[in-house]
């Protein structure tokens, strides 16, 4: 064979093409090992992802962690991701040094109205919309909202009652979502729906394609770690269905209908809107409004589909969470609904000013959130390369804190799989350092709806609470249990306990 015949021989290439193909993807694995820092071992392209859509994340990062310490390393598919439950890390990159780590992680969203999600837009935009939605949330316009979640948890009641009477056993999940969806159609699209939660609802079947996509528990999920730009052209359809439209068309029909009224109706829609649309910015030495009203339309249907995603399974997972940890510490909701009661008798409903003062429920609640955090994991996306106690962490990489491996840490929380609200108490011994809680986050990109969530748990359980009591039953777990997959929010199964008219 002649030296030419063998430059163009498939054999003398496919040597050196397989091993830049290896090279390719396995050519950032040395990353944490050179800085002596832990982790499993990566295959190449998909990193420490194969097999991650059928495992159960609270468990497996709980494993990890055991395994590979406070701080480990991690690929995501190619990319190095520092996994931490460190308090100093965390506190240092979640707040002190915020601007170095500004953005979430993305994966280059083109689709109009999920590109305008505060959760994906990045740096100035990022601050330019959360300054302009901070406003939706204020005491005051929580308040007025604060009327319409007292409504549904009424209407809650009526159905709770006849459940009592007729079961006597609930199927939580379902039903919370039901509520939470009737808060969210209230609150955030001035909307009342009478049908929720009934065979064939539309709002709630489409919701629950959209909260869990059939991509998130199969091999699907790798697309996008291992081939980030691919999002934009054709993974939309696998991680956006079509189920979105839905709730897209009711939005821009709503926002179009409420361009052309005077009627007010102080929901998330119009205060949004309001309150986007004075949003201004110095040209030419005047005041003129950052964006234009095609814009200003994209941006409020778009951080209102972002109130339903954000608003709807995490606060009926909390729920859920609730009506079981309770039904398991009889003890915990008899002093509850004591306190509901002392507090009902002063104010004569329950409401707004009802909870304003009333420890011991946020007591419970931050404990059901930190005990099942319905966030499975918290991430930032480094924008300058810098160093913590010799932990080189570059520019683009991500770093994720494990929501329950944080949580369920002995030194941070002392006998942590016990339910145990006092230990919350300003006056307890144990008291957590709130650096090491993170069911909406922390620090300036925290979940910007963080206080309205808090107010509807907390006027749906001192509701349900007063009116009822929840008990094991023998579909009950002893421990509550959560879907395998590749998931954001926790998904609790066999959720039911038993219910009785107090």
């Amino acid at each position: 064979m002649d030296a030419l015949s063998l430059l163009f021989s498939p054999t003398v290439w496919i040597i050196p093409a397989l091993y830049i193909l290896y090279w390719y993807g396995t050519s950032t694995f040395d990353y944490f090992k050179s800085q002596g820092i832990k982790g499993p071992k990566p295959l190449p392209y998909v990193g420490n992802m194969w097999g991650v859509w059928k495992k159960n994340i609270p468990k497996y990062d709980k494993e990890m962690t055991a395994k590979y310490g406070r701080t480990f390393g991690y690929f995501d598919g190619t990319l190095p991701n520092l996994y931490t439950t460190d308090i100093n890390l965390i506190k240092s990159i979640f707040v002190k040094d915020f601007d170095h780590f500004v953005n979430r992680r993305t994966f280059s969203v083109k689709r109009k109205v999920f590109r305008k999600m505060l959760t994906i837009i990045q740096d100035k935009e990022w601050k330019d919309v959360r300054s302009s939605v901070t406003p939706v949330f204020t005491t005051g316009k929580i308040k007025l909202m604060s009327k319409m979640i007292t409504e549904c948890a009424n209407r809650l009641v009526i159905k709770f009652q006849t459940i009592a009477e007729t079961e006597g056993k609930l199927n939580a999940k379902m039903q919370f979502s039901a509520f939470t969806m009737d808060v969210i159609a209230r609150c955030a699209f001035g909307m009342t729906i009478d049908n929720l939660g009934e065979k064939d609802d539309p709002f709630m079947t489409k919701a629950k394609v959209v909260f869990n996509p059939p991509a998130n528990k199969s091999p699907l999920i790798l697309l996008p770690f291992m081939l980030p730009n691919l999002l934009g052209f054709v993974g939309e359809s696998i991680f956006f269905p079509k189920e979105f439209d839905f709730f897209i068309n009711i939005l821009e029909g709503l926002i179009k209908q409420r361009s052309n009224s005077t009627e007010k109706y102080n929901d998330f829609v119009e205060v949004a809107t309001e309150a986007i649309m004075e949003h201004t910015k110095t040209v030419n030495g005047k005041q003129v409004p950052i964006w234009t009203r095609e814009e200003v339309d994209e941006i409020v249907t778009s951080q209102s589909m972002l109130f339903m995603l954000a608003g709807f399974d995490t606060t009926a997972t909390t729920l859920t969470n609730s009506a079981f940890l309770l039904a398991r510490n009889p003890e915990v909701q008899e002093r509850l609904y004591k306190q509901v009661v002392r507090k009902h008798e002063q104010f004569g409903q329950v409401n707004h000013e009802m909870i304003l003062d009333f420890p011991y429920v946020d007591h419970v609640i931050h404990e059901v959130l930190r005990m099942y955090p319905p966030l499975l994991r918290v991430e930032r996306v480094c924008n300058k390369e810098v160093t913590y106690n010799g932990i080189r962490i570059k520019k683009d990489m991500v770093v994720t804190v494990p929501a329950f491996a944080l949580h369920y840490d002995e030194e941070y929380y002392p006998d942590p799989y016990r339910f145990n609200p006092d230990r919350w108490d300003p006056e307890s011994e144990i008291k957590p350092n709130p650096n090491v809680f993170m069911p909406f986050g922390m620090g300036p990109r925290n979940c910007v709806g963080m206080r309205f969530a808090i107010e509807e748990m907390k006027i749906a359980l001192c509701t349900l609470v007063k009116n009822f009591r929840f008990f094991p039953v023998a579909e009950t777990p002893e421990e509550m249990q959560f879907e395998d997959g590749f998931i954001g929010v926790i998904q609790p199964i066999h959720a039911t306990v038993g219910i009785e008219s107090r």
